[in-house]
């Protein structure tokens, strides 16, 4: 079961980054990456994988550091590390190994994480949620 924590708990302090929903996208997103990248005749298939198996690995290393603030550090390089992915994406859909459904959906997905990183990373910071307008900007 995923929890989400109380208002104004030390996020930092609670280990078990297994607990959070944003791992869990972002697990599952690189499985599905690794799935696609076997599929796909790219030069270089392992480099998606590597930016994509970051993603989770940040949101980990980063839970178990001792503090609010090193834990945002590392949700800000998994934010960086779904830029890279999705890169990644687009120019294997634009030099046409990669089908337009595995794009949208991996794309979508990617989004998605984006988001839910950029949402954790402000909570982390004590920083006000933005209003729903604001969101779409991400």
């Amino acid at each position: 079961m995923v929890t989400h924590p109380a208002p104004g708990a030390h996020l930092a302090s609670m280990t078990n980054f297994r607990k959070l929903a944003v791992w869990h996208k972002a697990h599952q997103l690189a499985l599905r990456v690794e799935q696609v990248a076997v599929q796909i005749k790219r030069r270089n298939p392992r480099q998606i994988e590597r930016a994509a198996d970051s993603i989770p690995a940040a949101i980990a290393e980063g839970r178990g550091r001792a503090t609010d603030a090193d834990f945002a550090h590392y949700v800000t390089m998994g934010i960086g590390s779904v830029n890279e992915l999705e890169g990644h994406v687009q120019r294997a859909f634009d030099s046409g190994i990669m089908p337009k459904p595995a794009y949208d959906e991996l794309t979508e997905s990617a989004i998605e994480v984006r988001k839910m990183l950029i949402g954790l990373r402000r909570t982390l910071r004590g920083e006000p949620r933005p209003h729903r307008s604001d969101e779409s900007n991400q």
